[in-house]
């Protein structure tokens, strides 16, 4: 290698060099998530993706393709279990940590400053996203990664990294399309802050062709079934004032409940600071994208993917006030408000607490997501035991309905010995419908139409989900059925059954 290469080598290098101490924050984090990824169980949502990936598509009718393959390919590797769905989800947070230090670095802060911008993120609410395997923890890294690319171009970076822009957007896209509220809100931020040079340059509608290029397979499957999504969103638009509701809480909340002033500082600096001038269109995205997201009655977090920014040019003002005297009270103050709020996060979202000191506390009727994780074991077991029970000429005619993706997924993948499953519920409609021979069903939760007589002559309960905790998750006390004498032929039913939600 010549010393000419060398410097190049050592020029690219440097992007992504930051402070040692930022991959230790970030290094911890990983593995505080990994190591109580197991302690509850999987969450019903989670499930569902390993079941869709299994069923490969260009497409869903909940989401685009990349998180189902991804959870897929997780299970396919490392075996079903949470921590195998869930190890992507942690490392995914872990290099966000680090992108927002180096976010903190490109727009002009100390190695305390990244260091600083490190641990407010890992005490975040990227500690509680780390936890479980949803679309969002990919979401939040394209954002992390666009806005870090952002921060660099409009300093006056290298315009080829408008490429990289369109590639990461493009893949963003293919997982879910909040993305494009981050789009619009830079297209009004761009023309407002005056940047006619980002707005001719040829690179960066470069970027919308690559984006669109790469998002083209899923817009293409969503065509060719209707593009469900819309009716998935609007069926989301009908909770649009609880929606609105709860993004001023998320947002304090995900920016740490004492923290969230340094994100406040650095959206106030990026929109009236002289010094950040060059990025202000990023501060006028994040604000066009939230007021999208409230007009349009979408769910709270579809623009915390904004808070990188905030946090990294917060935390540059968070080191020069601590630099301007009395240090050691400052800091004192800034290290217990970042223990609290790592703490106050990892107390509501992460699964910390004995089993039974979780069931006896507020916390499952506070957030439903944990209490979601648990009773699985038992769920599928009192359905193995109401198969088991039937007649051996009953259970060769058998199939299982649900009434909701997160019944029918955990059957699916923790069941032994059980009939065919299916749902009428978002994509598992589109798997069925079952056997014309299946003409016993066990029934799994509620009936979706309410009246079942329509599909049978008679249904009665047999059991009742119990996980034994008294805990009252989403499955808790949920109704068990056999059904039988099916009045149709499920082909003609099965239309009837579909729910998207």
């Amino acid at each position: 290698m010549t010393a000419t290469t060398a410097n190049v080598s050592n020029r690219r290098l440097s992007w992504l060099a930051v402070p040692r101490p930022v991959l230790l924050v970030a290094g911890l984090m990983v593995v505080g998530l990994l190591a109580v990824s197991g302690a509850y169980g999987f969450h019903g949502d989670e499930m569902y993706f390993v079941v869709a990936g299994q069923h490969p598509a260009f497409g869903y009718v909940d989401q685009p393709p990349l998180t189902p393959l991804l959870s897929a390919a997780s299970v396919a590797f490392f075996g079903v279990s949470p921590t195998a769905v869930r190890l992507l989800p942690a490392l995914e947070m872990g290099l966000i940590v680090i992108l927002i230090a180096l976010m903190a670095r490109d727009l002009g802060g100390s190695q305390r400053a990244q260091i600083l911008a490190a641990i407010t993120a890992a005490l975040s609410g990227y500690l509680g996203a780390g936890h479980l395997d949803t679309t969002t923890d990919p979401d939040l890294l394209a954002w992390a990664i666009v806005l870090w690319l952002l921060v660099k171009l409009l300093a006056g970076a290298d315009r080829r990294l408008w490429l990289a822009v369109g590639l990461v957007t493009g893949i963003g896209l293919e997982n879910k399309d909040t993305l494009l509220f981050l789009g619009a809100g830079l297209a009004v931020g761009l023309v407002l802050a005056r940047r006619w040079d980002v707005v001719r340059s040829p690179w960066a509608w470069a970027a919308i062709g690559i984006a669109l290029l790469l998002w083209a397979p899923n817009l293409a499957w969503q065509a060719a079934n209707g593009w469900p999504q819309l009716t998935m969103a609007q069926a989301i638009s009908q909770y649009a004032s609880d929606n609105r509701g709860q993004i001023v809480p998320l947002l304090w909340l995900f920016t740490g409940p004492l923290l969230f002033p340094v994100s406040l500082a650095g959206l106030i600096w990026v929109l009236r600071a002289k010094a950040a001038a060059p990025w202000r269109a990023i501060g006028i995205a994040a604000l066009v994208a939230l007021a999208l997201v409230v007009i349009s009655g979408g769910k709270a977090y579809y623009v915390i993917g904004s808070a990188p920014m905030f946090i990294a040019a917060g935390a540059i003002l968070l080191d020069r006030w601590l630099a301007r005297g009395h240090f050691r009270l400052k800091a004192g103050s800034f290290t217990t408000a970042a223990v609290l709020s790592g703490a106050l996060i990892a107390y509501l979202t992460l699964p910390i607490l004995p089993l039974a000191t979780y069931a006896a506390s507020s916390l499952p009727a506070t957030v439903p997501d944990t209490a979601n994780e648990i009773g699985w074991p038992q769920f599928v077991a009192t359905v193995e035991n109401v198969v088991a029970a039937l007649p051996a000429d009953q259970r060769a005619h058998a199939v299982i309905l649900t009434n909701d993706y997160s019944e029918a997924s955990p059957l699916e993948l923790l069941g032994t010995g059980l009939p065919p499953i299916y749902s009428g519920h978002n994509s598992f409609w589109d798997w069925g419908p079952p056997p014309a021979d299946r003409t016993v069903v066990v029934h799994v939760g509620d009936w979706r139409p309410a009246d079942w007589s329509q599909f049978f002559v008679g249904c009665h309960v047999v059991a009742h989900i119990d996980n034994g905790l008294g805990i009252n998750n989403g499955e808790q006390g949920t109704a068990v059925s056999v059904c039988t004498g099916l009045r149709a032929p499920w082909s003609t039913l099965w239309p009837s059954l579909r729910t998207i939600s």
